[in-house]
């Protein structure tokens, strides 16, 4: 007994085992990987205090299943900027000299609360690090007399294979176990995927180790973005800025009323085959309410007014499969998925 409780403490005094907890620091709550440089990472703070990122929090990506991209200056972020209670931080790279690659779009340029060098193979810290395109991992590290993750976004030394096959390298982490073999639907290429709003702390190295659901036999399990994030379509820059999570459950009333969390848009039946109603939990919400329905690839296909509580949309014409229908009010976005069966 003696000898375990030992091995225990020295496990602690070594920072090998790290028990992360509940809306205790920042982590990745969006992450973008749309056409070209259409790049963009969200932290959120989940603390009901400002946390200064200087000279403490960096990003890194993990190319192409490196393990040692931490080492490179080029693939590490050294991260500056305040992010305020309860709120959001996000990144996306400056601006791309003409005639040198693909510009960032202006919609989600002025999403940016911070500008990231753009480098790309070149001498600046931090150049290569917004270049990921669905097979690289991410990092948020914090200096802690050393640095260690304190949320990872893919598998730190994995690189999901290409499904298209050919001389094209690239892959993604898909949808179909193990998630990093190629087969399946793509989630991290192509896609804005968004942390549900119950994740309340990130994932460090010992829970990376064991994120998939087990098997029995072959190869474990790799990073599977459904887990712990929502799928949405590419190029949607809209929920950039801000973040539902449940750490705001720790909040008082008042602050409560001023982060807008007690609106709720309800979506049913859902799955559907003819008609589906949007019902809001707040009768005067709907003023000046506009609806979207998008199809799984991003196209527009139903746009309109909401003038009541209760919207009945017919469905009845649209193919079968899963569409997303977007919400703007005046001061918030809401998107959610349906399934037209």
């Amino acid at each position: 007994m003696k000898k375990l409780v030992l091995f225990f403490i020295v496990l602690l005094s070594t920072g090998i085992l790290i028990a992360q907890s509940d809306c205790s620091d920042i982590f990745i709550s969006e992450y973008v990987e749309g056409w070209d440089n259409n790049k963009a990472i969200e932290l959120y703070n989940p603390t009901s205090d400002s946390i200064t990122l200087d000279n403490s929090y960096r990003l890194i990506r993990w190319a192409n299943g490196s393990t040692t991209s931490d080492l490179d200056p080029l693939y590490t972020l050294p991260l500056t900027g305040t992010i305020r209670p309860y709120s959001t931080w996000v990144i996306i790279q400056d601006t791309i000299p003409p005639g040198q690659d693909t510009m960032v779009w202006p919609a989600l340029r002025a999403k940016a609360d911070w500008l990231a060098p753009y480098d790309y193979g070149g001498t600046t810290p931090g150049g290569n690090v917004l270049f990921w395109n669905g097979d690289d991992a991410i990092s948020v590290q914090k200096f802690d007399t050393a640095w260690k993750d304190i949320d990872i976004f893919g598998e730190i030394g994995v690189r999901p294979l290409n499904w298209q096959g050919g001389t094209n390298p690239s892959g993604a982490w898909t949808d179909t176990k193990p998630y990093c073999v190629g087969t399946g639907i793509y989630l991290t290429k192509s896609k804005t995927l968004v942390r549900k709003h119950n994740v309340k702390y990130g994932i460090d190295r010992i829970t990376m180790n064991h994120y998939g659901d087990s098997l029995t036999g072959g190869i474990p399990n790799s990073f599977y973005a459904l887990k712990e994030y929502d799928s949405l379509y590419v190029n949607f820059f809209d929920s950039l800025g801000s973040h539902r999570c449940d750490c705001y459950l720790n909040v008082s009333s008042k602050e409560f009323a001023s982060y807008n969390y007690s609106q709720t848009i309800n979506i049913y039946p859902n799955p559907s085959n003819e008609k589906i109603n949007v019902v809001f939990s707040q009768y005067s919400a709907f003023a000046n309410a506009y609806l979207e329905i998008f199809e799984a690839g991003g196209r527009v296909i139903k746009s309109q007014p909401i003038k009541k509580i209760i919207t009945q949309i017919d469905i009845s014409s649209f193919q079968n499969g899963v569409y997303f229908i977007k919400i703007a009010l005046p001061d918030s976005i809401f998107v959610q998925k349906f399934i037209k069966q």
